[in-house]
Order: C-alpha cells, then structure tokens, then sequence
C-alpha cells in the first residue's frame, strides 16, 4: 500500500495525483489484456464454428455422394436380375424346344444371391439415410 506524507491540510496532494496515474496506467493495461483475450476468445469461436459448419457440409455431401453410389449399384443389380431371368426364359425356350428345361434350382440360387445382395444394400442405404438427419445444418 502507497503511503504519502502528510502536509498541512492532509496528504500531498502530488503524490496522490502520481499515485492515482500509477493505478490509472496499471487499469488500463489490464484492460487493454482483457480485450486481447475478449477478441482471441471470439475469433477462436468463429473458427470453430467455421470448421463445424465446413464438416458437416462434407458429411452432407459424402453421405449424398454414398447413396448415389448405392442407387447405381442396385439399378445394376436389378438390371443383373433381369438379364438373369431373361437368359433363363431363352434358354428354356430353347431347351424346351430342344433338350431338357434348365432346372430353377440352377439359376435360383443366382437369383438368391442377388436378392441377398439387394437386401444389402437396402439396409446399407436406409442406414445412410437415416443417418442423414443427424448432419443436417440448421
């Protein structure tokens, strides 16, 4: 604690003006380091609102670009099945004419591996759906 010398109609008054420019000084240097840790504190949180709102944009579009991929694969699943029933429809047609039918249980268990495969994707895709709600920017 400052002392001052005692004059004749109290302290001197000097030395509590030097004394009072000291703590002004010292207030505002304190003041001056708040607002540096105010502002850092601030831009600190724009940038982690920045990269938060930069990630889910990413998820977003990964999750997008994930289920387009699962559309295609299961249209190319479906056009397999197809094709599959088509060539079984052929060749009996032709062995009926010719030989003996194709038996179902030869060409059933491709389309059981298909249909597993379709399953598959199916549940990979309402899994990345219902995901999807999760990174959605508000």
């Amino acid at each position: 604690m400052e002392s001052f010398s005692i004059v004749k109609r109290g302290y001197n008054p000097q030395e509590v003006d030097e004394y009072i420019e000291e703590l002004e000084q010292v207030i505002k240097s304190y003041k001056d380091k708040d607002n540096a840790i105010k502002n850092a504190i601030i831009s600190a949180q724009v940038a982690a609102d920045n990269i938060l709102k930069n990630s889910h944009l990413e998820i977003a579009e990964y999750k997008t670009r994930a289920l387009s991929q699962l559309r295609h694969i299961y249209d190319s699943l479906e056009l397999q099945r197809t094709r599959v029933q088509a060539f079984q429809d052929e060749y009996n047609e032709l062995l009926r004419k010719y030989l003996r039918p194709l038996d179902d249980t030869d060409l059933g268990i491709v389309l059981d591996r298909i249909e597993e495969l379709e399953r598959f994707l199916r549940d990979v895709s309402n899994a990345v759906e219902a995901d999807e709600e999760e990174y959605t920017i508000s």
